[in-house]
């Protein structure tokens, strides 16, 4: 991952945040392996927001989940999904920016097609221990 781990002179990034803010993809790829929208939105903090390609424009871990599971019984049945970091810039000691290439993957497919590649903005904010997607956006590679 051709990373960046701009903080500003003050802030200092442990290895257990550099790991977990890397590891984010890892837990969405996971839920949604096992169709959990439960879990897909437990990734965001309470008011963090989703927005996919189309008029798709989700706010809040309700509304998410809600998506979620449609999909999953929909157009998502039988799909997994895909990500890779490419690059990480941490804002603070609790927010980090993080860019991913990757996409949904067809049933029967064992990765993602060209024509469906997308890449990702995940805005991530610690709280507590853990760190939470606050906003993700993404957008296909290809234009049709």
């Amino acid at each position: 991952m051709g990373e960046t781990m701009n903080a500003g002179p003050s802030v200092s990034i442990t290895d257990k945040d550099k790991s977990a803010v890397g590891n984010v993809p890892q837990r969405m790829m996971a839920a949604w392996a096992a169709n959990d929208a439960s879990a897909f939105a437990g990734l965001f903090t309470d008011d963090g927001t989703m927005i996919l390609p189309g008029d798709v424009y989700k706010k809040g871990r309700s509304d998410i989940q809600e998506f979620m599971a449609a999909g999953y019984a929909g157009p998502y049945r039988g799909t997994s999904v895909f990500g890779k970091p490419l690059d990480v810039r941490f804002i603070g000691a609790e927010s980090a920016v993080l860019i991913t290439q990757g996409g949904v993957i067809a049933p029967g497919e064992s990765e993602v097609a060209p024509e469906s590649e997308i890449r990702a903005t995940w805005v991530l904010v610690k709280q507590g221990d853990e760190w939470f997607i606050g906003a993700y956006h993404n957008s296909p590679v290809k234009l049709s």
